[in-house]
């Protein structure tokens, strides 16, 4: 099966996943709860970015509203019907109780008129008097007036109404959004890192060139994981073949989205790179190490100095090329 490479490859987006990997204690809980009418409407997930907290979001939102429905959600698999009626309106954004806010991927910025939009739909009667869902993702890019608009509706939520309001913890979310919140911090050691890369890997096991190598930078989120060795398949390059063409490759994504994973993962292939000279090369194990160490002090000094990245990967390459002589 080969990947269509856009906006909606459904192994980027959290809304097209059919299988939860990972969260199964958290999702029991949130059952548990549900159950006994103790969870909370307004639930904030905080977690590292690419760690599957909107996925986890979507899941639980799909369990809550495919239930009585032909298809509904299996709490057995932890795993979606892909041809249930819920699951389709989820993954059109079509759901008419279901009210997603996301941020503009140019401006970055929820605005406040986001927010009115969502009052008006939490005014309004709900479908067939069923439950209302309201996803806030990436909501560390609240603004101050959008955050404060906000504020009523997550203090005093109707019964019927969940928030889950996701938050990448690298970034500052308001005190006063986090307050009126449950919050649920995320978190996986490098073991369950590993296992769930593992079975990603397995399901899509005939879409990936690189599968082969992918569990080796298991210490990354899941999610990054997948977006950039999407992007090397999508480029044509096999890691095991040409690690230095890897580098290059995210060196040149770097010079367009000046994203710090994109640059974190630089140094973990250039740390590959380097790896595997000294094990075809041990006898010159210290000067390899050596040059890595003043490679990756360059390209982590991008960020914290604000240097020329160009200049800097010129550099780089030069000193990766002369390497592979």
């Amino acid at each position: 099966m080969k990947i269509n490479y856009n906006e909606d490859t459904e192994i980027q987006l959290p809304r097209k996943q059919l299988y939860l990997y990972g969260y199964e204690n958290y999702f029991n809980s949130f059952i548990k709860n549900y159950e006994k009418n103790k969870l909370s409407n307004s639930i904030l997930l905080s977690g590292l970015k690419g760690l599957g907290k909107a996925t986890f979001a979507y899941h639980f939102a799909n369990y809550l509203l495919s239930q009585k429905e032909e298809g509904e959600y299996s709490v057995k698999t932890f795993s979606i019907n892909e041809n249930n009626i819920s699951y389709k309106l989820l993954n059109a954004n079509t759901h008419p109780n279901f009210f997603l806010i996301e941020s503009n991927f140019q401006e970055k910025d929820i605005k406040i008129e986001q927010i009115r939009k969502l009052i008006n739909f939490l005014n309004k009667t709900s479908y067939k008097k069923n439950l209302k869902i309201v996803m806030i993702d990436n909501a560390e890019y609240l603004n101050l007036n959008s955050s404060n608009a906000l504020l009523k509706s997550i203090e005093e939520p109707q019964d019927n109404t969940f928030f889950f309001i996701i938050h990448n913890s690298a970034s500052k979310i308001l005190d006063t959004i986090k307050s009126r919140c449950r919050e649920f911090k995320f978190s996986f050691n490098i073991m369950q890192k590993k296992n769930i890369l593992t079975k990603i890997i397995n399901l899509y096991r005939n879409e990936f060139q690189t599968n082969s190598i992918m569990e080796d930078f298991y210490f990354d989120s899941p999610g990054n994981l997948v977006k950039y060795f999407l992007s090397l398949d999508k480029a044509n390059i096999n890691i095991k073949e040409n690690l230095l063409n890897s580098i290059i490759h995210f060196m040149e994504e770097y010079k367009a989205n000046k994203s710090l994973e994109t640059l974190t993962f630089i140094t973990l292939f250039i740390q590959k790179f380097y790896n595997e000279l000294c094990l075809k090369d041990n006898k010159n194990f210290n000067y390899y190490i050596a040059n890595q160490s003043q490679l990756l002090r360059q390209i982590n000094n991008i960020k914290k100095y604000n240097l020329d990245e160009k200049n800097v990967f010129i550099w780089v390459k030069n000193i990766l090329h002369n390497e592979k002589k």
